[in-house]
C-alpha cells in the first residue's frame, strides 16, 4: 500500500537524524533540512527518489511502481550511491561537503553540510542582474577552482546554472548539485538522457550521442555569468542558437554596461556554440579571469 505523502514528514528518523522540514528536489531525489542530534547541529539530507520511478510506501519504504520500473530503478540508486562516494572524497571549500552517505528505505541517503545563504538565482533576481563584473569574478574563479577538481577526478559536473550555485556568507560561492552525473551515467545502459538545463547546458548536451567534456561544463559556467548581467538565461543552445545565430555575443552588446572587454569576451568563449572554440580546459579560462581581479 502506497502512502499519500510523498515526502519523508517532519519528525521522521532517518538513521541517526531527524527530519525537520523539506528543502526542494528534482526529478530524482528530495533534499531536506535534518537535525544531526549527536552534534546539536542542522544537515541537509539528498534522498534518492526518482519521481517517475518509485513511490513510498506505508513503511516508508521506496520502491520501483512497476516491475517495469525495477531496473532503472535499481541501476539509478546503485549509480547515486556512487556519486555520494566520490563526492565524499571531493576536499574543496567550494564544493558542497559530503559528511555521511547510507542505505535506509530500500534507497540512499547523502548526508551534507547545511550553510546559510543564499541560491545566484535568488540572489540575481533580488538585484535584478547588472552584478558588477568585480562580484562575478569572486564568485565564478573559486567556482572554476572547484570545477578544475571535479574534472581532474574524471567527472563532470553537467548542470551546471545558477539554481546550483550557492553563496554563503562573504560571497564565499558553493557548487552543489551534481545529480547529473549518475543521470549521463544512466544514458549509456538504459535509455536515460543526460539532464538538459535550457540556456545553460551546451548544444551537445541535448544530443543522444554527445561529445561531452570539461567544455561542455565551461558553456554553462559562462552562460551563467552572462545570467548575471542579463538577468535570464542565455537561449536555449539547441533551440535557438544552433540553427541561427539569435544572440549577440556579450562582447558587443553589453560593453556599454560598465563591463571590460576582457571580461565579456571570455564570457563569449566559454559560450562559443563550437566545443573546439571553446576552452577545452578550466585551468584556461581561469587564468584569463584570473588576471581581471
Amino acid at each position: 500500500m502506497t502512502g499519500k505523502q510523498e515526502n519523508l514528514k517532519p519528525g521522521s528518523r532517518l538513521d541517526k537524524y531527524r527530519i525537520k522540514q523539506v528543502l526542494g528536489g528534482g526529478g530524482f531525489s528530495i533534499v531536506y533540512l535534518a537535525l544531526d542530534p549527536g552534534f546539536d547541529k542542522e544537515i541537509v539530507i539528498k534522498e534518492y527518489f526518482p519521481a517517475k520511478l518509485a513511490q513510498r510506501h506505508a513503511d516508508l519504504t521506496v520502491k520501483a511502481i512497476d516491475d517495469k520500473s525495477e531496473t532503472l530503478f535499481s541501476q539509478g540508486r546503485k549509480l547515486f550511491f556512487q556519486e555520494a562516494s566520490v563526492l565524499a572524497s571531493l576536499n574543496h571549500p567550494n564544493i558542497v561537503k559530503v559528511l555521511n552517505f547510507f542505505h535506509a528505505n530500500n534507497t540512499i541517503y547523502t548526508v551534507m553540510e547545511y550553510d546559510k545563504g543564499i541560491s545566484l538565482q535568488a540572489f540575481i533576481k533580488k538585484e535584478k542582474g547588472s552584478l558588477a563584473e568585480k562580484l562575478i569574478l569572486a564568485i565564478f574563479v573559486p567556482l572554476l577552482a572547484s570545477l578544475q577538481t571535479v574534472h581532474e577526478k574524471g567527472l563532470l559536473h553537467l548542470d551546471i546554472k545558477p539554481g546550483n550555485i550557492f553563496l554563503r556568507k562573504g560571497v564565499n560561492p558553493l557548487l552543489l548539485d551534481f545529480g547529473a552525473t549518475h543521470k549521463l551515467v544512466m544514458s549509456a545502459d538504459s535509455r536515460f538522457f543526460p539532464v538538459v538545463s535550457h540556456g545553460f547546458s551546451p548544444p551537445e548536451q541535448t544530443c543522444k550521442n554527445a561529445n561531452l567534456g570539461p567544455w561542455s561544463d565551461i558553456y554553462a559556467m559562462g552562460a551563467s555569468m552572462r545570467a548575471c548581467i542579463e538577468a535570464k538565461p542565455p537561449p536555449a543552445a539547441k533551440k535557438l542558437r544552433k540553427k541561427e545565430a539569435t544572440m549577440i555575443p556579450a562582447a558587443k552588446v553589453l560593453i556599454d554596461l560598465g563591463y571590460s572587454l576582457p571580461f565579456l569576451q571570455c564570457v563569449d568563449w566559454a559560450m562559443s556554440l563550437d566545443i573546439k572554440k571553446r576552452p577545452q580546459q578550466v585551468s584556461e579560462l581561469m587564468s584569463k579571469l584570473k588576471v581581471l581581479q
